[in-house]
């Protein structure tokens, strides 16, 4: 059974039609060989037992007289008859009478002790028969000698014996050319009964192996293969016709399935790189955009201009509208100034309401032109909102795009600048980004009220430490968990955010040291803080890029500061945004793992769904999701959708979230419907100076 399963369909049906025929064919063709044989050889017998009991009578009176003459011509007449060759005749005693040809008879006792015709041997090329030769009293009829009726009769006398060797050799030969051909016709029979089988089962195996084959090759993803409808048997031709049915079905719809993957690939990727909202660009497109647009003007010498849109007085519509009237603002804001730019310009939304234009192949009187027509279109647009009408303004700051950019980092820091500087200027104006005359692109003519550049060191005078509660929802008995926060101070002791500080510092190595002199001030104070408030007490850091790619530096100095103010290392959490993540994955990943080391938790900033995968790589202690970013790129619904959807995903990897920048009374109301366990912002609890 085992043989027969390893064996194909074709000898399968090979074996199942040629096995009972060759097995039929032998038992027949064994029974007449048998059969002929056996009636070869019951033939000669029957022949030799009837010539010598012919041969016996009829020597009765030669043997009895002896005459020679009569003996040899009995036995010459024996001779006479086919096959016969060799004769004797024995007298009483046993003697020798006569003898034709040349008998091989081997005991002489054998044929005297016969008493009825019959077969002494046969060897392979003879066969002996004997008879005895009797002597016969003779009987007159009753009726002459009456006396004699009823006297019992003189036995039968055996006076001689006859002996008769017949040759076997025809009969040998007979057999053999009977079993040479009934083998033959045997194999004769089987040629034509395997033909026939051969010929069915290639009927049946042909259609069968084109289904297999086609199969095989619908598996291997050929869903066009098709078979032949051409089966002899009405049942494989139906089966034919039914795989050819079923390839169909599978075809149109794996056609329609992969349709719909590729509709919804098509829209997935436009969702990923546009903005929900206006449908341009977002800024991961954007980011994209410009490294092109780098190193097309490294490659090809391409001068082209990148704008910062910030609109102004948006804030105002929002607040006293509603989103939805700030969702329409932005909605036709973005088709007038995709109205107003070139086909081969890339207009982008880049978050709340700001955008950002790079123009391609552009000069730089050009640029200027074309950016004070948008911020023109801008200042004369008039929004109408339920009876209520609104002007708005642009505030645009220009960065030149040249073989001279050193990054797109830089570029964007520089626009940045530009679109502060012509906000802090009194708002809807163009700014052009003028580099110093050492070549940076740090500086504009009115940022940072006008000082020096902080390549040479940190203005630590004018910096201050705040912080900001992060509440645990839902609980009260949990440990104090605050945020800290730098903070500058202007001539007039207004308190601003570092952010245009920290942009005009260089070189990176700078701003490592600001936040290792940010962490000092932390241990130092907090060390310093009486109360029982201490042993629970969690505080969070932010850090900069340079941190993050000098963690084996950072973390150094941060062991041996824990160490001399004595603050538990389980009591730090570091934070770091997701652009950082994204931009430096292994030194973001050496990082944490140095932090691990030393007992710190990780807090990861800013996560949408675009960073969604850093949570499984990095395995943050904590994320942060900005309710405030995410509603104001991607809309008041969709942005609170996603951050539900962020917070099922962080606590499906078992991540705590925090809610952070929660400034509207609706969204924190709605705080434990998303999932979030911790919440920051200033409806939560507002910023205060770090005491001590």
């Amino acid at each position: 059974m085992m043989l027969l399963n390893r064996l194909s369909l074709r000898k399968r049906l090979l074996a199942v039609g040629l096995l009972p025929a060759a097995l039929l064919a032998a038992a027949l063709t064994t029974l007449f060989l048998v059969r002929s044989t056996h009636s070869m050889d019951s033939a000669l017998s029957e022949r030799g037992v009837a010539i010598v009991s012919f041969l016996a009578p009829a020597s009765e009176y030669a043997v009895i007289s002896g005459n020679q003459m009569t003996l040899s011509s009995l036995l010459q007449a024996v001779l006479e008859q086919p096959d016969v060759v060799a004769a004797a005749i024995y007298d009483r005693e046993g003697s020798l009478l006569a003898v034709s040809g040349r008998p091989r008879i081997v005991n002489r006792d054998e044929v005297t002790n016969t008493k009825s015709a019959t077969k002494l041997f046969v060897s392979e090329d003879r066969a002996g028969f004997a008879a005895p030769v009797e002597s016969a009293p003779m009987f007159v009829d009753d009726w002459l000698e009456p006396h004699l009726r009823g006297a019992p009769r003189a036995p039968v006398e055996s006076i001689g014996w006859v002996y008769v060797e017949l040759d076997t050799m025809t009969l040998s030969n007979n057999k053999r050319d009977i079993v040479l051909s009934t083998v033959i016709v045997l194999f004769i029979g089987l040629g034509l009964a395997g033909v026939l089988a051969s010929r069915l089962a290639g009927a049946v195996n042909a259609p069968l192996a084109g289904l297999v084959g086609a199969v095989r090759r619908i598996a291997g993803g050929d869903l066009d293969v098709r078979v032949g409808e051409d089966a002899s048997s009405d049942e494989l031709r139906a089966l034919q016709l039914g795989f050819n049915s079923m390839a169909n079905s599978i075809s149109q719809a794996q056609k329609t399935l992969q349709m719909r993957i590729d509709e919804a690939t098509e829209q997935l990727a436009h969702q990923a790189t546009h903005d929900p909202l206006t449908g341009l660009p977002n800024r991961r497109a954007f980011e994209q955009a410009l490294e092109e647009a780098i190193a097309q003007s490294r490659r090809a010498g391409d001068r082209g201009t990148l704008c910062f849109i910030d609109l102004d007085r948006f804030k105002i519509v929002n607040d006293t509208c509603g989103h939805a009237a700030g969702d329409e603002l932005l909605q036709q804001i973005a088709r007038l100034i995709r109205q107003r730019v070139r086909a081969e310009d890339l207009i982008c939304r880049i978050g709340g309401d700001e955008f950002a234009l790079i123009l391609h192949d552009c000069r730089p009187e050009d640029a200027l032109r074309l950016a004070e027509s948008l911020r023109e279109a801008v200042a004369t647009f008039r929004f109408t909102w339920e009876g209520r009408r609104f002007s708005v303004g642009a505030s645009i700051g220009l960065v030149r795009i040249d073989g001279r950019t050193s990054s797109a980092a830089d570029l964007l820091v520089a626009a940045d600048l530009a679109c502060y500087s012509a906000k802090k200027g009194g708002r809807n104006r163009v700014v052009e980004y003028q580099p110093d005359a050492s070549g940076g692109r740090r500086k504009t003519d009115i940022i940072l009220n006008n000082d020096p550049p902080l390549s040479g060191g940190i203005p630590y005078g004018r910096l201050s430490l705040h912080q900001q509660k992060i509440v645990t929802l839902g609980r009260a008995d949990v440990p104090e968990w605050i945020e800290i926060l730098l903070r500058t101070r202007g001539a007039d002791d207004e308190i601003a955010s570092p952010k245009e500080l920290l942009a005009s510092i260089e070189p990176s190595d700078k701003l490592l040291e600001l936040d290792l002199w940010v962490a000092e001030q932390v241990c130092f104070a907090l060390s310093r803080r009486a109360g029982s408030s201490m042993p629970t007490l969690r505080f969070s850091l932010n850090l900069s890029a340079a941190s993050i790619t000098q963690a084996s530096r950072y973390w150094t100095r941060m062991e041996s500061l824990l160490q001399t103010t004595g603050m538990p290392a389980d009591r730090l959490v570091v934070e770091f945004r997701t652009s950082i993540a994204e931009q430096a994955p292994d030194e973001c990943a050496q990082f944490v793992r140095e932090a691990r080391r030393v007992g710190a938790s990780i807090a990861l900033e800013k996560l949408d769904g675009a960073s969604i995968g850093l949570l499984r790589s990095l395995r943050p202690d904590y994320v942060k999701i900005s309710l405030k970013t995410l509603v104001e790129s991607y809309g008041l619904e969709a942005g609170c959708n996603l951050a539900q959807a962020l917070c099922g995903m962080a606590d499906a990897l078992d991540i705590p979230t925090v809610a952070s920048e929660v400034e509207d009374e609706l969204l924190r109301d709605a705080l434990h419907n998303y999932g979030f366990q911790h919440a920051q912002g200033r409806l939560i609890s507002p910023t205060e100076p770090l005491p001590d």
